[in-house]
């Protein structure tokens, strides 16, 4: 079996390689703009490929050249514009492969959307691989057939260099023994950071948190927020930071009270560090955590709900740690790179069968 995967995440690229090396008969080529892997071999090996548009004509020329020269079976596209480019790249072929997409998102595909014709309503595409149950739904919602769709959660990296507790509170200018909430970010209007912001308002009187919202901020609402006196010399918002990631260990609650959501990266590794997760109930977020077990689920928008259940778990650090242990132990039995190998693995086989 050949596979030909376009913009796989670095991590995922890696646990590919492994299982072809082991796997007789197996050829993996993996195109990206920059090469995931430590080394290739004779079974795998990499292309720098780069598109500036979903409908660029040189880089569709490329990747059909690819495609005749490699001969693969199956193209996973992870990328709205690589599924495009590689629609348009099999037009016509004799022995097209099965082509399989990635879909991350809650919108419902449209036959009003020109761009979905050429990408996730393709008759060309064979399986569509969502990032959960939510995003899965919106799949046959929008009229692909449920025996196309198959959850395939991301998959994060099993160890992340982490600034310690002591690092974040240090880098940040917090009090060593402040209760640090947070959150990871492009703060558009979707991701609700406005409630958390009114939230914390309203958890004033606890004096000793400290909020850190990373991210490039794009919802007026939380610039105008964040601006309130009550919030000075509590909140910590420095932008964009690389990798953002580093930031979440040193927090003692992660918060995502995001109003659509398909499953966010951000939360599954803030859960990879044990950190204790406060979500809303959007998309698949509740799929990951069980409320309760792994965290806590509060109804999207709900200000008042998110404000109680940070005071329930200020006051009480063994429930904290409870949910911590239990969301790292969720997410790397759902999220583990060689966990969704496997699935991946799986559906390959079942297709090119």
């Amino acid at each position: 079996m050949r596979v030909l995967a376009i913009n796989a995440p670095g991590v995922l690229a890696r646990d590919l390689q492994k299982r072809v090396n082991r796997t007789e008969g197996m050829k993996l080529l993996i195109a990206d703009t920059a090469n995931p892997l430590p080394e290739e071999s004779g079974a795998v090996r990499f292309v720098k490929f780069s598109s500036r548009r979903k409908v660029d004509l040189e880089a569709i020329a490329k990747l059909r050249k690819t495609i005749r020269d490699f001969r693969p079976e199956i193209v996973h596209s992870f990328l709205p514009r690589s599924l495009s480019q590689t629609v348009l790249a099999t037009i016509g072929l004799r022995n097209p492969p099965k082509i399989v997409s990635f879909y991350g998102i809650t919108r419902v595909p449209s036959w009003r959307e020109p761009a979905d014709w050429i990408s996730y309503l393709s008759p060309k595409v064979a399986m569509h691989a969502c990032e959960s149950h939510a995003v899965k739904d919106a799949m046959v919602q929008g009229g692909i057939r449920e025996n196309r769709c198959q959850v395939i959660y991301n998959c994060v990296e099993g160890e992340i260099d982490s600034l310690t507790r002591e690092e974040l509170r240090a880098k940040f200018d917090i009090p060593s023994k402040s209760f640090v909430l947070g959150t990871v970010a492009t703060i558009r209007p979707v991701k609700g950071i406005d409630v958390l912001l009114r939230a914390l308002i309203e958890c004033c009187d606890i004096e000793n948190w400290v909020a850190i919202i990373a991210g490039p901020v794009l919802d007026p609402r939380v610039k105008e927020l964040a601006s309130d006196p009550r919030l000075l010399g509590r909140l910590r918002m420095p932008g964009y930071i690389e990798p953002a990631s580093a930031l979440m260990k040193g927090m003692d609650l992660f918060i995502m009270p995001s109003r659509k959501e398909g499953l966010c990266r951000a939360l599954l590794e803030a859960m990879g560090q044990g950190v204790c997760p406060v979500v809303s109930n959007a998309g698949g977020m509740k799929e990951i955590v069980r409320d309760g077990v792994d965290g806590v689920v509060i109804p999207s928008e709900d200000v008042t709900a998110l404000a109680s259940a940070i005071r329930q778990l200020h006051s009480d650090p063994a429930r904290i740690s409870r949910f911590g242990a239990s969301a790292l132990e969720r997410v790397q039995s759902m999220c583990a790179p060689h966990v969704v190998g496997d699935r991946l693995m799986d559906m390959y086989q079942r297709l090119s069968a």
